[in-house]
């Protein structure tokens, strides 16, 4: 519903209704969803030049590194653990589809015993995965199916992981052994200070913050000139408004911060112990890693940006004295 607005300089204007509004908001979020696939396409192409990185490296040397920087770090004494999984083949996949429709309509505990079983890593994996879920989705019916998604990620080594929560890396050595190290730099970022264990525990509220922002920005009409904010939450809003590319980038200054924290840590690490082609390929792939944060705070700000300005552009008050 469309009201007039006065500004200081006496000017009046007639603010647009829900239907304008409305499709101008759409069409912010298209913009927004069109200008992010470039950067995406790049963020995908790579993480998945990180396990080719890798399998260029000898498997031996490389595990003997990653088990030797894992015992002088001192994480094994924190408790931090390297649960390293294998893909799951596709003959156990096959075994369970075969036993699904062999043991269809006999004992049901029978059944997701055989169907469920999993070898130890891929299990604990698991297991650890789940800790990391906010309790809401951890207790629903809907977390197997959320931990069988990242779980599959992690086994296919199309990335790796340290999970805070449960005290683990989450890696496939053998596909994307180079990530160990910058995993285990996470590691030590989590158990030896303070402000970049906070920094991991403040990450989801931080994109959550971001996204809010540019959420803000999309929904909320742009002052025209003269227009004073009618109180402090319409000041609040307006400032989020005019500064939005800035504040959705902001909340992800904490998050690069600590995974180059992490890197540096990893590259030091590896440094001691990898002959220098070796190296030069975790330092590769570490930066590719690094690469896909900024790359995704650059786009996201810049959409969130390209989409409140869309919005402006078709739905803005019109003048009328």
């Amino acid at each position: 519903m469309s009201h007039i607005i006065t500004t200081d300089n006496g000017n009046s204007y007639s603010t647009p209704g829900f239907w304008p509004t409305t499709g101008a908001v759409l069409a912010g979020s298209l913009v927004s969803s069109v200008a992010s696939l470039p950067g995406q396409m790049l963020n995908d192409y790579m993480l998945k030049k990180l396990p080719e990185i890798s399998q260029g490296c000898d498997k031996q040397v490389l595990r003997s590194a990653i088990n030797d920087a894992f015992i002088s770090s001192g994480l094994k004494e924190k408790g931090v653990k390297i649960i390293d999984v294998n893909e799951l083949s596709k003959p156990h996949k096959k075994v369970c589809e075969i036993l699904k429709e062999t043991l269809q309509g006999t004992d049901k505990e029978v059944y997701n015993i055989i169907t469920d079983e999993l070898p130890e890593a891929n299990q604990q994996l698991r297991n650890a995965l789940k800790m990391e879920l906010p309790k809401v989705i951890r207790n629903s019916s809907i977390a197997d199916l959320v931990v069988n998604v990242l779980s599959s990620t992690l086994e296919r080594g199309e990335n790796a992981a340290y999970l805070p929560n449960a005290k683990a890396i989450g890696i496939n050595i053998d596909k994307i052994g180079t990530a160990a190290f910058h995993e285990m730099g996470h590691a030590i970022n989590a158990n030896n200070s303070l402000l970049l264990k906070s920094i991991q525990k403040l990450r989801r509220p931080l994109m959550l913050t971001s996204g809010l922002f540019a959420f803000t920005a999309l929904f909320k009409r742009k002052k025209v000139e003269g227009e004073q904010p009618v109180n402090a939450f319409d000041k609040a809003t307006t400032f989020i408004k005019n500064n939005v590319g800035k504040l959705v980038f902001v909340p992800f200054v904490p998050i690069i911060a600590e995974e180059l924290v992490a890197t540096y840590r990893g590259n030091k690490m590896a440094g001691r112990l990898l002959p220098s082609n070796m190296l030069a390929k975790v330092k590769k792939g570490n930066r590719l890693g690094a690469l896909t944060y900024i790359s995704a705070a650059v786009v996201t700000a810049l959409t969130a940006f390209a989409a409140s300005k869309t919005r402006d552009a078709i739905a803005k008050p019109k003048l009328i004295s």
